[in-house]
């Protein structure tokens, strides 16, 4: 077996900033490539032969198809068997007996003879040989990301998979899951472990990105016992035990939340009796027993049917039926279905699993890796003894890759002028966190009014709020925070109605309050809403109507400055006027396809990053480029300018939620639109070009680094000490990427940051890069310690502005309407830009 060659790119630009450290990371090297030529071929995607009309497949039934030619349809050509993607690459280590370059196989899944004139479950698959490859010739290649190397890079991918996935049927893209050690959530679910596999090239070699990885998964059981212990658990309304006959009696919200629930789950049915192939849900109606159809020229009902074609009488026919194809309207009672085990819940997580399903998923450090180095030795990934690995001459580390990393010096937090910095704090034992006792803001807001509305419970009295608020004034004093006054309101009525009262109760007695205090004629500067316990719906209500219809803030964001984080970096960002931006799409949950996308801009206007203008548009579900960010970022140049009389000379541009896929598309786009912005901003000819870092920030990945047994740089946690960044070894061999773990440990493992610098016409060098983004970590006006990510792209909330009639919920979308854009544009009122209610 021959060994990986050394990559051919360019040695590239490494930061130094920082003291050095050891650490390790979830990356298990390949020692040793595939040395005999890979068979690539491309398979026509499995197709059932239906008359009129072809079915595709999905991943799994293609899967099972191929498995069925290779074992028992041909499996005479498949010597050795062959590895497939499940869509279309197909790769054999010895060429396929096929007598030419391309063969059709038909392929019936029945293990019983066909019927006279039937093609039911009959599938046709079509291979042509594509190329042959040696893998490890081919490491530049796949390093340097061509075409020929991509496809090297999918067998690798596949061969890896491979053992894990003969061990069970539950699985996606990236990850396998076993139902050993599996937890119950409740209400119909249960939560498995697995484990997330990736090969990746890096700067010099292949690599497996190895993580513990959960799936919710459905239970297996009958429909009827299973939509009562999820309602019970979910109910939209009132909390109540469900049993069978009530699911006759469903609200429409329930039966809408159960129908989307349901969607796409496979049963299996116990009439008639025999192995029958399972059918997925396509839509749930009501009283299944009475519904009428058709069969040979006469009219009967389901209730009919079942009795005179099985013998069997339904238990409940006024309960639900299952229709599994909507065109012909094939309708299955509920009570004859069971779930088919082993499905995942691909949805929405509905309010309360979250909880659960965090503190299950939840572990220390040293507990993860554990798990991930178990996983690679177990039986079930079978690095060690795998035949699949065997097969082809592959060999895998057994131990984690040791990287070089850096810990990054915390920035100074500034608060009042004359106050003492907390770089003691930062740098003495508090590793990311600081404290305000004995602090003032460094800029308060100016002296003007507040009022308290609360829809606190009855177990929460009046008075209880009258006292903290007295209490928490006192603290607004000791903060320099210039307050004056409060007054507190217990309204009654619908939210928007208690707001406007309680307004109303504060306006009155705003006169006495400026005399007193010598106040300018303005609104009251903040309204500071007490809610009860799981109050999402109340919470958009309030942040709607302080937001867009009054403008009046309903949170602590006064216009004044907390704190901001000052450097030797920030202080030299000064010579230049700096704009920092932050942007993002947020979509729809999972499943939902007729909602639409969100896209929001952030962008900064003063000299301590501190205050940043807001901008946000809806557009198509799903679509991840920012369509009008040229208009976004124009508006933005033009406030920065209208606010410091100076345009930007640098723009620090953080681009969120860009997955590898993207980035040319973002390249080709979003960099285009901001220098488009940019010129027509400047009105210069010819153009200039923009003055622009454009960095994108990964969260959805799953590298994470673990402290060595030799250095003591972890908290308390377990987590590695904030200010951690890696850009050796594991990062990309084609962009210019650093991992940045800039926040201290809470609970569990930390999760750092991946930035990718797709543009850099600043000409700023990695270790400034890395200062600035760590820095802004610490800018969060919230909370006293440092966040994930950049402050900037810390935003969210814009779902809240959206017209409440048009449906934007997640939950309980099954219509499959026609997305009208121009509709929820109408409907979508945002606040001005000079409002930082996203904070």
């Amino acid at each position: 077996m021959q060994a990986p060659q050394q990559s051919a790119v360019a040695r590239r630009e490494y930061g130094t900033s920082g003291r050095p450290v050891s650490v390790f990371a979830n990356v298990f090297a390949i020692k040793a490539l595939p040395s005999k030529p890979v068979y690539h071929y491309d398979v026509i995607t499995p197709v059932e032969e239906r008359p009129g009309r072809d079915v595709p497949m999905n991943m799994r039934r293609g899967h099972e198809i191929i498995h069925r030619l290779q074992n028992i349809t041909e499996p005479s050509v498949f010597n050795p068997r062959a590895f497939f993607d499940g869509k279309k690459n197909l790769f054999s280590v010895g060429p396929l007996r096929m007598n030419g370059n391309t063969k059709t196989f038909t392929v019936n899944m029945s293990d019983s003879p066909q019927a006279a004139g039937s093609n039911r479950g009959q599938f046709r698959v079509v291979l042509t040989k594509v190329n042959d490859i040696r893998v490890n010739q081919l490491v530049n290649e796949i390093i340097a990301g061509g075409e020929i190397g991509q496809i090297a890079l999918t067998f690798l991918q596949i061969v890896v998979r491979h053992a894990p996935m003969l061990k069970t049927d539950t699985f996606n893209t990236r990850s396998v899951f076993t139902p050993e050690n599996r937890k119950s959530l409740g209400g119909g679910f249960n939560i498995w472990n697995g484990f997330f596999q990736s090969v990746r090239p890096t700067m010099d070699r292949l690599v497996i990105n190895v993580d513990v990885s959960h799936a919710i998964v459905y239970d297996e059981m009958p429909v009827l016992d299973w939509a009562c212990q999820f309602l019970s658990k979910f109910t939209l309304g009132r909390p109540r035990r469900y049993q069978v006959q009530d699911l006759a009696r469903l609200s429409d919200e329930d039966f809408k939340l159960l129908k989307s629930v349901l969607k796409g789950v496979r049963v299996a049915l116990s009439v008639p009796s025999g192995r029958r192939p399972t059918r997925p849900i396509k839509d749930l109606v009501k009283n299944v027993g009475g519904i009428s159809f058709t069969k040979d020229g006469m009219e009967t009902t389901i209730q009919q049917y079942y009795r005179e074609r099985y013998n069997y009488t339904l238990r409940n026919p006024n309960l639900l039926g299952l229709c599994v194809n909507v065109r012909d309207q094939i309708i299955f009672p509920a009570e004859i279905c069971t779930i088919v085990g082993g499905q995942m819940y691909k949805k929405v997580l509905m309010p309360g699993l979250a909880s659960e399903v965090l503190n299950h998923v939840t572990t220390r450090p040293d507990k993860r890796l554990e798990a991930i180095k178990a996983g690679v030795a177990s039986n079930f990934l079978d690095y060690r003894n795998s035949p699949s690995f065997s097969q082809i001459g592959m060999e895998v580390e057994l131990e984690p890759t040791i990287t070089p990393g850096r810990l990054l010096t915390p920035p100074d937090i500034q608060y009042h002028e004359g106050q003492a910095r907390l770089s003691e704090d930062a740098h003495r034992g508090s590793h990311g966190t600081w404290n305000l006792v004995r602090r003032r803001f460094f800029k308060p807001a100016e002296r003007s009014v507040w009022a308290v509305v609360s829809f606190a419970p009855s177990n929460f009295p009046m008075q209880e709020v009258v006292q903290r608020t007295d209490r928490l004034m006192q603290c607004c004093d000791l903060l320099d925070s210039e307050f004056a006054g409060a007054t507190a309101a217990s309204p009654s009525g619908g939210v928007e109605r208690a707001l406007d009262e309680g307004l109303a109760i504060l306006n009155g007695k705003l006169s006495e309050l400026r005399e007193r205090y010598q106040l300018k004629e303005k609104p009251p500067c903040l309204i500071l809403v007490v809610l009860p316990d799981s109050a999402a719906a109340q919470r958009k209500s309030v942040k709607a109507w302080g937001d867009v219809t009054r403008g009046v803030p309903t949170q602590c964001v006064l216009g004044g400055i907390n704190s901001h984080p000052t450097s030797d970096i920030f202080r030299g960002l000064d010579s230049i006027p700096t704009m920092i931006v932050g942007a993002d799409v947020t979509h729809p949950g999972p499943g939902v396809g007729d909602r639409p996308s969100i896209a929001s801009l952030v962008s900064s206007y003063d000299r301590t990053f501190s205050h940043y203008a807001a901008f946000t548009r809806v557009q198509g579900p799903r679509t991840e480029v920012i369509e009008e960010l040229e208009d976004m970022f124009l508006t933005s140049l033009r406030y920065f300018f209208h606010v410091t009389k100076k345009p930007p000379g640098r723009i620090i541009f953080y681009r969120d939620g860009v997955s590898e896929g993207e980035f040319q598309a973002v390249e080709d786009y979003e960099i285009k639109a901001l220098s488009n912005a940019w010129n027509t901003f400047a009105g210069t000819e010819p153009p200039r070009p923009i003055p622009l870092a454009f960095i994108v920030v990964g969260k959805r990945h799953h590298v994470r680094f673990f402290s060595g047994a030799r250095e003591n740089i972890q908290d308390r946690t377990g987590n590695i000490f904030g200010g951690l960044v890696v850009d050796r070894h594991v990062v990309n061999p084609l962009k210019s990427d650093f991992y940045l773990q800039s926040h201290p440990g809470l609970k569990g493992t930390s999760r750092p940051s991946h930035y990718v610098i797709l543009h850099n016409q600043l000409r700023m060098s990695p270790d400034i890069l890395q200062q600035i983004t760590y820095f802004l970590c610490h800018a969060y006006a919230r909370c006293t310690r440092a966040v994930s990510i950049p402050a900037p792209i810390v935003c969210s909330r814009a779902n809240f502005y959206l017209d409440e009639n048009l449906g934007f919920s997640d939950f309980g979308s099954t219509s499959g309407s026609a997305f009208n854009l121009h509709d929820w544009q109408q409907g979508f009122k945002a606040p001005g830009p000079q409002k930082m209610y996203f904070v």
